[in-house]
């Protein structure tokens, strides 16, 4: 009996020791310090075949349409801007949507978030016409702030999808 003890006891002892805390060297704590590399953006895309390509190959369609503190729900401002992007795409190769948000939350909710947004805008656009082969939808998170600051003005530009035409 005692030797069962003595074992269980030397147990405990190592794995006590096995997480005893050291400090972090010097280049440890500059990483810990350092920011974290951006997150790649999350794509979302409905047909393979016809992705819009990249930025210098695209033009913006009609102007950035906005959405309110985390929502992804359009609202009543943004449907006639869709309409007029809506007759840009029906005429165009491709289009991208891309979801934005401001820059609070966790990345991966905001990456979410703005794929939320974009593919919102998708379905409506589907709605007015455009086809759905055509429709790429793209979400930057806050990676990408139209406005640069930290405060409700700023915020409220950032929270939006872009529309890209090929």
């Amino acid at each position: 009996m005692h030797i069962k003890t003595a074992a269980f006891a030397m147990l405990l002892v190592g794995v006590g020791c096995s997480h005893a805390q050291t400090k972090p060297d010097q280049s440890q704590a500059q990483a810990l310090r350092e920011p974290r590399p951006a997150a790649k953006p999350m794509t979302t895309t409905r047909s393979q075949d016809n992705e819009v390509a990249s930025d210098q190959d695209s033009r913006a369609a009609g102007e950035a349409i906005y959405f309110d503190f985390d929502s992804a729900l359009l609202r009543n401002d943004a449907r006639p801007e869709l309409q007029k992007v809506a007759q840009e795409a029906k005429r165009a190769k491709a289009i991208r949507i891309e979801g934005n948000c401001d820059e609070r939350g966790t990345t991966e909710f905001n990456l979410a978030l703005g794929d939320a947004r974009a593919r919102s805008a998708a379905t409506y656009l589907e709605r007015l016409g455009v086809r759905k082969n055509k429709i790429a939808t793209v979400s930057y998170g806050s990676e990408r702030p139209k406005v640069p600051g930290h405060d409700e003005s700023a915020w409220s530009q950032n929270r939006r999808d872009d529309f890209r035409i090929q």
